[in-house]
Order: structure tokens, then sequence, then C-alpha cells
């Protein structure tokens, strides 16, 4: 009696720095111990990149190959550079639809597709902040953006500061808050226990009765931590941004000042129900299982998304170009069938992700599916995690041993904790 599990979601945890090839070791790694054979089989002339050698043992070659021949420098220039941010349902995150397909089907990845699914696509476009009572007090400009999900507002209010905005908080503050644009650091109390998402600060706050929400970088310097305002599939009922570090410290120091002061928030974004698609390629096995590997495709606007997730889009393109050209050179066929998928509409809500879980729970066909290998901002690998799951330490434990035989250190602890930061 053959007996399938829920697929086990596996996650690498990692620190900014440049690509390198050490992804593609790792992610060949993890391939090879879950799907290849022991051995690479004798082929005659194949046209592989000098160095390999098909005398290899199987998961050297297929390291080997990952590391020779590398087309993550061209691809970066298009999908970085010509491409840039890649927004789900804008023309940006078409393009880049349609070059993973394309490099896909280059490299002979079998039934290259599109998945559509639907979603409430969001554009950034105007936020401003300023001080009006005491006018003249806290002179901008004040450095906001808009988060994600949030429409257009106008709006004048008391400023309240709410602490981090977690629970106890903002229960605390009882009826102060109805009625207030709240101030919230990004980040949860020193000791807290668990990290509070800001789509949970926004939630309590609104609940609370606040008309506005800025959330304020808690580190100093100038970025602005944006990110979706809301998990579900709506907008914000009221205007929510974030300000730098500097920008918060001014409007605390006039709270303090002051006792009290009058804020004017305004946002103008747009935002329609439209779809996008994600972009999926399989190489089939000898057996209907699938493990998948993916990464989201999709990034936000103000940059062009190098790291969050083009690092991860990358990894995930060069390991099907590698496991492809081991197919081709070998004629050998994966145990199970290997599918790579590039999420579209991860950063404003899990969208992609989410509907192909939906749609193959629909089919009937998700207890096919074995393991899963996300790969969400990868460059200077710190360590591996399995979200939820114990089983998969064995299977980590290998890689490690086998990146740590390649001088790759990578941590001896592995995280099994959830959350809402990517597609697992």
């Amino acid at each position: 009696m053959e007996t399938r599990h829920r697929p086990s979601a596996v996650r690498m945890t990692l620190l900014p720095a440049p690509l390198s090839p050490v992804v593609f070791l790792i992610g060949a790694l993890l391939m090879g111990a879950l799907l290849m054979g022991c051995e690479a089989a004798d082929s005659p002339e194949t046209g592989l990149p000098p160095g390999v050698a098909l005398e290899d043992p199987g998961l050297e070659w297929v390291v080997a190959l990952a590391l020779a021949e590398s087309r993550v420098e061209a691809n970066a220039d298009t999908l970085l550079d010509r491409i840039g941010a890649r927004i789900s349902a804008l023309p940006s995150g078409d393009s880049a639809q349609a070059f993973v397909r394309r490099q896909m089907e280059a490299f002979g990845v079998d039934h290259v597709r599109e998945e559509s699914f639907d979603l409430l696509a969001w554009d950034r476009r105007e936020a401003a902040l300023e001080v009006v009572v005491p006018a003249g007090e806290v002179p901008g400009p004040l450095n906001i953006l808009s988060l994600g999900h949030v429409g257009s507002h106008d709006l004048e209010a008391p400023l309240l500061d709410a602490g981090f905005g977690t629970a106890e908080e903002i229960e605390a503050l009882g009826d102060r808050v109805a009625g207030t644009v709240v101030l919230v650091d990004v980040s949860s109390p020193p000791g807290y226990g668990r990290g509070v998402h800001r789509t949970e600060k926004v939630t309590l706050a609104t609940r609370a009765g606040a008309v506005g929400f800025i959330q304020v970088n808690d580190s100093e310097g100038p970025l602005v931590p944006v990110g979706v305002a809301t998990m579900g599939d709506v907008a914000t009922e009221i205007p929510a941004v974030a300000a730098d570090h500097a920008t918060g410290t001014r409007l605390r120091e006039a709270l303090e000042a002051h006792g009290g002061i009058r804020v004017r928030l305004m946002v103008d974004n747009w935002m329609e129900r439209t779809t996008a698609a994600n972009v999926l390629g399989d190489l089939e096995g000898e057996t209907d299982e699938v493990v998948l590997v993916g990464a989201h495709l999709d990034s936000w606007d103000l940059a062009t998304g190098a790291l969050d997730n083009g690092s991860g889009s990358l990894a995930v393109l060069d390991i099907a170009r590698t496991l492809a050209a081991h197919v081709r050179a070998t004629g050998e066929r994966p145990r199970r069938t290997i599918r790579f998928a590039f999420w579209m509409g991860e950063e404003l809500g899990l969208y992609g992700s989410r509907a192909h879980v939906d749609q193959r729970t629909q089919d009937g066909s998700l207890d096919r599916y074995v393991a899963v290998l996300n790969l969400d901002v990868v460059s200077a690998p710190m360590g591996l995690g399995a979200m939820g799951r114990t089983g998969p330490a064995p299977l980590l434990r290998q890689v490690r041993e086998a990146a740590g035989e390649a001088g790759i250190e990578l941590s001896e602890e592995f995280s099994t904790g959830g959350g809402l930061y990517s597609d697992h």
C-alpha cells in the first residue's frame, strides 16, 4: 500500500550578499538527494561543458554541471536590469513571466505553461504627511510611502503613539485610539516571543477605531519599511503608510513637546481586480509524485528586486537548466516529477502559490506533492528550515554535510516555525 504525505516546505534562510554559485550548488544537492539516482549513466558524445565528466558520481556530476556555464549573470541582466521591478498584473510583471517561460522552453523543460489566477492588483502613486497643528512645528518633507493594498484617502486627525502596536498596547490605550492616526514601530517588543506582522498591527488599529496608520522604521537610516497592509483579498479601510526612522523621531519629539499634534495624511494609489499568472514547467519523472522547486517572481516597485526575489528566481532558473541538461545528457529521468514554479502575487499576499494549492486541491492532485523547495532571498546561505515540519530534518542534515565538504558552512539549527513571509 502506497502512503502519501503532505508536502514538506523547505525554505532557505539567507543574508543579503552578491549572487553566488553557492546557491545553485545547494539547490542541485537538494534536488539530487530528492530525485536522482546514485550514479550518472555513461553516455557517448553529449556536448557537455568543459570539465564536466559523466563518470563523476551522480551528485558530484549534478553539482559540476550546476557550476559550469551558469546563465545567472545573463539572466540577471534581463530580469533585473532590463525588466527591473516586476509588479503583478502590470506590464513589468507580464514581461518577467514571458522571460522565464522562454528560458525554460530553451532549457528543454517539459510542459512549460502559465497558470492564471485572480488578484487585487495594486500600484503606488503618491503619499504625503504634514503636521497641521501646531502649524510649521515639524517642517517637511516627511519621508513616507504607502503600504500595499491601500487606496486613496485624505484626512486630518490627532496623532497617537501606540508603541509597537501590539494587541496589549492597543487594548491599554482603550478609547484613546478611536479617531486617531496611530504611530507604531515596525518591529516587536524585546522578549515578546513572536514577531507581530504589519498586517496584524493595521488590523488591530482599525478594529480599535483608528482612522490612519503610520509604521516607523526603528533602525536608523533612510529606509522606509514598505510591504502589504492586508493579507486578505481586500483593501485597507484606513490609510496605512510607512516612514523612515528620522520621520518617526521628529513626530514623537513633537508629540512630547506639545502634548499632542494633528496631522494630515494623504495617499493616492491604483487598485483593480484582475488576473496574473504563475509560470510552471516540469521535468517528468518515473512516478506521478511531484517535488516542487519554486520562487516568487514578482517584487516591490521601488527598486529592481534583485535580492527579493530576483535571487530566488535566478536560482530556480539555473537549477532548471542544470537538471534539464542532466536528463538530456544521461537519459536518466528523476524518480519523481520536478515541477519548477515562478509565483506572481507573492508580495501582495501570496496570491499565486495559494491559487496553485487551491487548484490542485480541487483537481485532487495535491496529494501527489511530496516536497516543496522554496527559494526566497538567496545569496549567502546561513541555514535551512522546514516550515511547520520536522520530517525533512534527515535530508537537511545530508545537505548541510555535503555543503560543508564543499566549504559552505551552514547552521546546525533547523527552523520549523511558520510566518507570513513567503510561499510555504
